[in-house]
């Protein structure tokens, strides 16, 4: 998982943090406030006994006063005396402290047609007045439950007019044929209710406080992070931009390192020869060159430890220090002294590289060659193979003054050579298994390997470099199936034809 990713999943996990911290505060606080105001009401409700008797009596007197005024208001609707009708309306206000209004409502017919009226006394003018009732009153529970049964008091409500918690006792009015035609109500205000639900509002407003300030609180820090994760968001674009500049750099750095390779070489009478390097990172530290020389063939093979930038610096220098004295000289181990003495010399950062040097007289086929610490090539005869003898040698750039010794081998018309860096045997798939020599062997000479009976040495030859090198790379393929690659991984083949 890269740096980026894993900052953007940081960023999100502590604004979640932060939000489940600003949701558990106000719950603890509310559940604390639930509490301190149950606690509160069943205090004030011990409290208020008295008061509820109190309410209990208003009761009795508002359904008296209607039950009283019901017969002459049902007569002078019959007789349609709307004067006497009002007159009588104000009496019950006025008779009636405890009653701060009454309702007259007719019943609605088919028509829709609504006709109310309220009767009230007036707090500023201390006078009972008479007004149409300007809303839809069908709607109101008073009215809708007045039309039935021989009286009904609504649930409290909160009066826009008064300010108060009130509650309406209302019956239905009837005209002589016992048919209802209106409802009539008594409005009356529950003091003491009203009393309770506004300091139950006030200490509620009080409990609110701390939620207030620990919502607060949570906003200021899920804000900090919010400002915390802009600045990580810009600065993750920096770093995603300067990502893409030194993902740019590396790419012209490959395409460089790819052009330091020599070019491909035209096949002749008496050599066929190729190669392929596939860097574990844009750069590596794997390296090959070729070239000929009067009649001879100069080539190399190499691998710097370790991968990527610090490994591709190494060898740069090392393949430009193998042009410069292989031009100049012969012997192949007198070539790795020489590079041994450049990689060796002020060498602060322990950093070496293995390699092989060979010089193949194409009018012969005598190879003269040095091995430093480097893999042992393959010599392959058909479908057969052997591993060409080699001098155990230290790496290069471990020890300044280190000799070397040359070696020699004949080479027949015909066969050809494979050299290659570890990163073709350590080659390693999900498993951790490393395709290894056995695996080079088999791919080689068949299924049987090294050791194949005649039966499997039958197989045919390989038709060329360019087939072996197929049949290699498509096998560690295969074998690594999409696994990371874990080193650089070179190969070269020079088939000699006399």
């Amino acid at each position: 998982m890269n740096t980026s990713r894993q900052t953007k999943i940081r960023s999100i996990v502590v604004l979640v943090v932060a939000a489940i911290f600003l949701e558990l505060t106000t719950a603890v606080q509310y559940i604390s406030t639930r509490r301190a105001i149950t606690a509160q009401i069943k205090e004030m409700a011990k409290q208020d006994l008295t008061s509820a008797n109190r309410t209990f009596e208003v009761k009795e007197i508002a359904e008296a006063a209607i039950a009283a005024v019901l017969p002459e208001v049902e007569r002078f609707i019959d007789t349609q005396q709307q004067d006497s009708l009002h007159m009588a309306l104000q009496r019950v206000v006025a008779n009636h402290p405890e009653i701060v209004g009454v309702d007259f409502a007719y019943r609605v017919g088919s028509d829709g047609l609504r006709d109310g009226y309220f009767t009230f006394k007036d707090d500023a003018t201390n006078e009972i007045k008479d007004t149409v009732i300007g809303f839809d009153y069908t709607e109101r529970t008073w009215y809708r439950e007045g039309l039935h049964g021989n009286g009904s008091w609504s649930e409290p409500y909160m009066s826009r007019y008064y300010v108060a918690l009130m509650s309406t006792f209302s019956r239905p009015v009837h005209d002589p044929q016992g048919r209802v035609v209106a409802v009539i109500g008594a409005d009356v205000p529950m003091r003491e209710l009203s009393s309770m639900a506004v300091q139950l509002y006030d200490n509620q407003q009080r409990s609110l406080i701390p939620v207030i300030i620990f919502q607060l609180i949570g906003l200021v820090v899920l804000g900090f992070i919010m400002y915390r994760s802009i600045l990580s968001v810009r600065k993750l674009s920096k770093v995603s931009a300067e990502k893409d500049l030194i993902n740019r750099e590396l790419g012209i750095a490959n395409a460089i390192q790819t052009a330091m390779l020599p070019p491909p070489m035209p096949e002749s009478q008496s050599l066929d020869i190729i190669g392929s390097q596939v860097p574990a990172k844009q750069v590596g530290g794997d390296f090959y060159d070729y070239f000929v020389r009067d009649g001879k063939l100069f080539f190399n093979v190499g691998d710097v430890c370790g991968k990527g930038i610090p490994a591709a610096l190494v060898m740069s220098m090392t393949q430009a220090v193998f042009r410069t004295i292989a031009t100049k000289v012969d012997d192949p181990s007198h070539i790795v002294m020489g590079m041994n003495t450049m990689a060796s010399r002020g060498n602060t950062t322990g950093m070496f590289a293995t390699l092989f040097v060979g010089v193949l007289d194409l009018a012969t086929g005598r190879l003269s060659y040095c091995n430093a610490g480097h893999e042992k090539p393959i010599i392959i005869t058909g479908r057969n193979m052997r591993y060409l003898d080699v001098t155990a040698n230290i790496p290069i750039g471990v020890m300044e003054e280190k000799k070397y010794n040359i070696q020699e081998s004949v080479i027949a018309a015909g066969d050809m050579i494979l050299l290659y860096t570890d990163g073709l045997t350590e080659a390693m798939n999900a498993g951790a298994e490393l395709f290894g020599l056995k695996r080079v062997e088999s791919a080689i000479c068949g299924d049987g390997g090294m050791n194949a009976d005649d039966k499997n040495r039958e197989l045919p030859a390989f038709a060329g470099p360019q087939q072996l090198l197929d049949t290699m790379s498509h096998v560690v393929s295969e074998f690594v199936n999409g696994a990371e690659q874990s080193d650089d991984l070179t190969m070269l083949v020079i088939k000699y034809k006399g």
